[in-house]
């Protein structure tokens, strides 16, 4: 056979044989895509766009919708996980396009839902209508000063008294929602849906160039673990939460390591935080890791031709770049209002509150032998103290390796939420998940998806067992915490066991 042809008929058999689990990939999509449009149809955005609910009052905390909400996203992990498996088998040029597929159909389906689960969606469209409309700082100023406005009434009496929580740029992106619509709540809440689903197909595209920077064919495999993760979705876009919009910035920050463009990997992540603070944890790991690599992008200290003074020089431009383009943007996203009091007022207002996590429990229960002041006291400086030193763990790991800053950017996000996040939200797990897409997949996929189940478990428990068994406050939170949390320890204790069982033998 002439040599011209094999390549080709090599090509012929690798299509033919992938065939089947293209197939078998569809198919999975179909369990992601079919809860999804299910969802929407069941809780109608537009319907429901002008009161305040959520899914117990729609569901009438009904067991049949129960039943709907548990098995549809059953089927969806189902397709998720397979699909995820599925992708080892077929090449990653051909997979590539069906999983961005199934991802924009089940994106613009959760678009159309109603926000069952929080209202965060209706609170933008207020804090960008006091921008929009009343040039008022949503950092500094809260929805109930302007009485007068129909749409203050959608941040509810409970947000009403509220500051925005989020970082100065994110007033200005969720800006032209209101700006273009006036007081059509609707359509600033189907702008802001749109704005969810961009960033979360941005977010796919993102990991999925990340993981092809180190292997090509992990392509596919990356950009379905963000966007087929049934998390994401719900929270993303069905809730609309602004994750999503902050992790696609973060993400574009580990692009730019992946591709070395560093001059551009600290600014990102200050873009991040600028919309929500928590990117901030991220910049002493990539500051570190940045350093450490600078020499390397003209040659090793030895082979600089100016030696180490060179590699000092590098690392200082690198610096100055990175400090100027940082500035650049504090100063827009500070725009108009440069109140960095109001910001600073904002996080610490936040930082009181203890909900749904392992810290909240633990005050919960100390208080029942301390005064409530000193068990909040003790349990802060507990979980800081934790999150202490995994960062500086993970920044020593960095400084030896720089190429390991992907995966101990997750690890400290890892840590952040189970260990020093007071007030916890399913939602934050898109952190989580976008983050693990970036990696090879392994432990901390698994640790993202499970956690991922146990997030959305969480809401069942919260919602329809609540209401049917009337237990107490503190025990639904405690079996609620057990319920998102636990499985995602088992998890990672057995990662740990695993871990030291093949450290053991390797030693002679």
């Amino acid at each position: 056979m002439s040599q011209s042809f094999r390549p080709a008929l090599a090509d012929q058999r690798a299509a033919d044989s992938s065939a089947p689990n293209i197939l078998l990939l569809l198919l999975a999509g179909a369990l992601v895509v079919g809860p999804a449009v299910g969802f929407a149809q069941r809780y109608p955005l537009l319907a429901h766009a002008r009161e305040l609910t959520d899914i117990g009052k729609l569901a009438h905390y009904a067991p049949l919708e129960f039943a709907g909400y548990v098995g549809g996203l059953g089927l969806m992990f189902a397709g998720y996980v397979w699909g995820l498996w599925l992708c080892r088998r077929i090449p990653a040029r051909r997979a590539v396009p069906l999983v961005f597929a199934v991802g924009v159909v089940a994106a613009l389906a959760m678009a159309w839902m109603y926000p069952v689960n929080a209202i965060d969606l209706f609170i933008y469209a207020v804090r960008s209508r006091i921008f929009t409309a009343h040039g008022a700082n949503p950092l500094a100023v809260p929805p109930n000063a302007f009485p007068r406005d129909p749409l203050m009434r959608f941040a509810s009496a409970e947000w009403s008294d509220d500051v925005s929580p989020y970082g100065p740029l994110w007033t200005l992106v969720a800006a032209p929602t209101t700006a273009f619509v006036g007081r059509d709540l609707p359509r600033a809440l189907l702008a802001l849906k749109a704005l969810a689903v961009v960033a979360a197909l941005a977010g796919g595209w993102i990991a999925a160039r990340i993981a092809a920077a180190d292997d090509p064919e992990r392509a596919a495999r990356a950009a379905l673990v963000y966007l087929w993760n049934p998390l994401v979705l719900w929270e993303g876009i069905g809730n609309g939460h602004n994750d999503v919009v902050m992790m696609a910035c973060a993400l574009l920050a580990l692009l730019a390591w992946a591709r070395r463009r560093d001059v551009w990997v600290i600014p990102l992540l200050v873009v991040a935080a600028a919309i929500k603070y928590v990117a901030l944890a991220l910049l002493p790991l990539a500051a570190v890791a940045l350093w450490r690599r600078a020499p390397a992008a003209a040659g090793d200290d030895g082979a600089l031709p100016f030696g180490r003074s060179a590699a000092w020089r590098a690392r200082l431009r690198l610096a100055l770049a990175s400090a100027l383009l940082s500035a650049a943007v504090l100063v827009v996203a500070f725009a108009p209002f440069y109140d960095i009091g109001a910001a600073r007022a904002s996080v610490e207002a936040q930082g009181d509150i203890a909900l749904t996590s392992p810290a909240a429990v633990a005050i919960g229960m100390l208080y029942e032998r301390v005064a409530p002041e000193t068990a909040r006291l003790w349990v802060r400086a507990a979980s800081l103290g934790l999150f202490g030193v995994g960062l500086a763990v993970a920044l020593v790991v960095v400084w030896r390796r720089p190429a390991a800053f992907p995966r101990a950017a997750f690890e400290t996000m890892f840590l952040l939420l189970l260990a020093a996040t007071w007030n916890f939200r399913p939602w934050y797990l898109i952190w989580l998940v976008a983050l693990a897409a970036c990696l090879p997949v392994g432990w901390p996929t698994a640790r993202a998806i499970v956690w991922s189940a146990g997030g959305l478990a969480g809401y069942a428990l919260f919602i329809w067992g609540w209401e049917w068994t009337k237990w107490p406050w503190p025990t639904v939170q405690l079996v609620g915490v057990l319920l998102m949390t636990g499985p995602v320890v088992l998890v990672t204790l057995g990662e740990g066991a695993r871990l030291l069982v093949g450290r053991r033998s390797l030693t002679p």
